[in-house]
């Protein structure tokens, strides 16, 4: 921040005012001035000043030094004390602001818990971090704005927020307190309700969420894929067609192809501009078809990462999920991301660490089971495969935010986007 900096040149500037007054001094005592003169000579010329006087200069100029320096302080903590609770952490907070706005450039693309876990470890490395949400969503509180105010869905974009602001704690709360009282509140979230509001103050979603970004003070970007309100269209592997993220996994059977309805929605300038300029594009972790691939439908989106120059990781799901990946291996959700328009990936990121056997069987009651690493069939395809230890504690079979956000940050950081296939990749903090 140059503090060391400004403050050198604030002594300085104090010592050439002394400077200058003295110089004044003598001019305006003219004549005279002998009579000041003589008795600093005779000072300068005693035994005392010999003895002492290299010692009382040093020790006046130390004095000198921390007054100036406490002086600042009280200043520095009386003017913060408008702004911060604590003025004495102000010092932390804006090098760690003035250090994560050196970080590196992400854009990270999909929905649901996993992409908020995801910047929650990311926003401890760097703020040039855009994220890019699925507002396909038509079930529960989403649902029901949707079909009252005809606009995307806000869930995801609440959530995403919550884990980009400093603040979070506090604002998490807010922003995701579920109302329980009231036949017309019942349900809704409150962060909900904002997008709404602001939607409706503006005229347009878009708008909404430019304004709701600067408002909250965010370590980061949080956009929708698309300002249109869009319905998933899905055909199944058995020939069915579904209507609708909520009807997704009523019918049995894996995903074959997905669109939106309208088939060509318009996306935000704001994101063309952030996968442009990234260094590394995420897709994931989170469901394949509801999460990850809708952003991709965009076509603007699309256009956009299959041009760009940065690296682009797909973070691989540690389950398939029944009606959605059943029977998927990894390889699997690649081809589904290329099906959909998009490059494949330069690495895929796939969780080494063992599950337990309770979680297993949750999951297994629930008709899903471990996703299969197929790393020769991704090799052959060209595709980097990083097997490290990401999963996460808890119920469910998550990966950790903090060791797969420091995993992409060494990857924006590592320089060239092509990586030479089956490379082991030396990861800060994370043993392979």
């Amino acid at each position: 921040m140059g503090v060391k900096r400004h403050l050198a040149v604030a002594m300085a500037g104090g010592l050439l005012a002394l400077l200058g007054v003295l110089a004044w001094s003598l001019w305006a005592f003219d004549e005279e001035r002998r009579q000041v003169a003589e008795p600093l000579e005779r000072a300068l010329g005693s035994g005392t000043w010999d003895a002492y006087g290299g010692w009382a200069a040093a020790a006046t100029a130390l004095a000198g030094i921390v007054i100036v320096v406490i002086a600042v302080g009280r200043l520095n903590r009386s003017l913060l004390s408008n702004w911060l609770p604590h003025p004495d952490d102000a010092a932390l907070l804006l090098n760690r602001k003035v250090v994560l706005a050196k970080g590196p450039r992400i854009v990270a693309l999909g929905g649901g818990t996993g992409l908020s876990n995801l910047l929650r470890g990311l926003r401890k490395h760097t703020t040039n971090l855009t994220a890019v949400v699925a507002v396909s969503d038509d079930g529960g509180s989403s649902g029901r704005l949707r079909a009252a105010f005809d606009m995307p869905a806000p869930g995801d974009l609440t959530d995403c927020m919550a884990a980009l602001s400093d603040n979070e704690s506090e604002l998490a709360r807010l922003l995701q307190y579920r109302f329980t009282r009231g036949e017309e509140l019942r349900g809704h979230t409150f962060g909900n309700l904002l997008i709404t509001s602001v939607t409706e103050v503006e005229g347009d979603f878009g708008n909404a969420l430019r304004s709701i970004n600067r408002l909250l003070d965010l370590s980061g970007r949080v956009y929708p894929a698309t300002a249109q309100p869009v319905t998933l269209v899905v055909e199944k592997e058995g020939g069915e067609t579904v209507r609708g993220e909520v009807n997704l996994r009523s019918v049995k059977g894996a995903v074959v192809r997905m669109r939106t309805e309208p088939d060509q929605p318009e996306g935000l300038p704001e994101v063309e501009r952030a996968i442009r300029a990234a260094d590394l594009i995420v897709l994931g972790p989170g469901s394949l078809f509801s999460s990850t691939i809708p952003p991709l439908l965009v076509p603007s989106v699309r256009e956009a990462i299959n041009k760009s120059r940065a690296k682009l990781a797909y973070v691989c799901n540690i389950m398939t999920e029944a009606g959605e990946t059943d029977g998927f291996d990894a390889f699997d959700h690649v081809v589904a991301i290329e099906k959909h328009g998009v490059r494949a990936p330069d690495v895929v990121l796939w969780n080494s660490t063992p599950v337990d056997q309770a979680r297993l069987v949750n999951y297994s009651e629930e008709g899903a089971e471990l996703v299969g690493r197929a790393r020769s069939s991704l090799e052959l395809a060209g595709v980097s495969v990083l097997e490290l230890p990401l999963l996460g504690s808890g119920a469910y079979a998550q990966h950790d935010s903090d060791r797969l956000a420091t995993v992409l940050a060494d990857l924006a950081t590592s320089g060239d986007r092509s990586l030479k296939v089956g490379k082991t990749v030396r990861v800060t903090g994370v043993s392979p």
